[in-house]
């Protein structure tokens, strides 16, 4: 049986989501809700920088939420507990189903710094143990940058990180009021897809950005590359990204191409013997890709190149 206090807790958090979802609507904050498949959705922001969080995920990512007869499964939680709190109001707006699991498909600020909110209701938090233990090396990065510093301190304000309580190695399947959710690891990467078989929904995560430029990190580009081939090879009809609009197979597709082209790009010019900033003047700005996020544009190029220069890569062949 449920403690009376935290379910006092889980009543006041509930509460306070639709409280700060209305204040939020008033002053304009925006995002949308769109009901992909029947009592399927997807909370996406607009594309704005956010002063709050982690300033290195300046982006909140998108969000699922899945609504059974026996509770509601939901993706992913953005980059603070404020906006997790929305797709909480949101969730509020359609059930008042208890919320059963949180999926983090990644262990990014953008996926997770929301946690807590979900946490709060008790639900269970989904992961590898790979993702479980990166976001708690994160969490502590993040902690150490606070000690001392007024921005940090401001930024961070009122979050506190959760990693998930729940692990498992490979795949994992929930079965949930009549509703089958499948969750879909890929060898190599720190990054799962959820998979809503019967209603061919699938959520990637960051794995995925639809019209936005995406942040390289210490991601392997080649596997990354690998998996969303692994991801168009799916039975699915919408794919929601972890930023920009739900698409179908080729915007998947289109994204993957961006991929191989800009490696193919930087290994031409390292096999011509160009140093980093050569590369970055050749290439910048990338006039063929009109996509938000422009800002990141630098720094993937930059990661791409030391990425591929450490393994002596030879140039690829251009996308297909």
């Amino acid at each position: 049986m449920r403690h009376p206090l935290l379910t006092c807790a889980a009543f006041l958090a509930a509460a306070f989501a639709g409280l700060l979802s209305v204040i939020g609507r008033a002053a304009g904050w925006q995002y949308q809700v769109r009901e992909l498949k029947p009592s399927v959705f997807a909370w996406i922001p607009d594309d704005v920088i956010e002063a709050d969080g982690d300033p290195q995920y300046e982006r909140a990512g998108n969000a699922g939420f899945v609504i059974t007869a026996e509770g509601v499964v939901v993706i992913n939680a953005t980059n603070s507990p404020f906006h997790a709190r929305e797709v909480l109001y949101e969730i509020r707006h359609h059930t008042e189903a208890p919320v059963r699991y949180l999926i983090d498909t990644g262990s990014a600020s953008d996926e997770t710094l929301g946690n807590q909110v979900f946490g709060d209701l008790q639900a269970s938090i989904l992961s590898t143990p790979r993702i479980q233990a990166e976001i708690r090396d994160r969490g502590q990065a993040l902690l150490q940058r606070e000690n001392g510093s007024e921005e940090f301190q401001r930024r961070l304000r009122g979050v506190h990180i959760t990693p998930p309580n729940q692990t498992f190695d490979s795949a994992e399947t929930i079965a949930l009021g009549g509703q089958t959710v499948r969750v879909l690891a890929f060898a190599g990467l720190d990054a799962l897809a959820v998979q809503l078989p019967a209603l061919k929904v699938v959520y990637l995560g960051d794995l995925f950005d639809n019209q936005y430029f995406p942040k390289l990190d210490s991601r392997d580009v080649q596997r990354w590359i690998e998996a969303l081939r692994e991801a168009e090879a799916l039975d699915a009809d919408v794919y929601v990204p972890g930023h920009g609009d739900p698409g179908g197979r080729q915007n998947v597709r289109d994204f993957r191409q961006f991929l191989e082209w800009i490696t193919h790009e930087v290994q031409v010019r390292q096999a011509k013997g160009e140093t980093l900033e050569q590369t970055e003047a050749d290439l910048l700005p990338l006039k063929t890709y009109s996509w938000h996020a422009a800002e990141l544009q630098h720094d993937l190029v930059s990661d791409l190149y030391q990425q591929l220069a450490s393994r002596g890569s030879s140039a690829s062949n251009p996308p297909r």
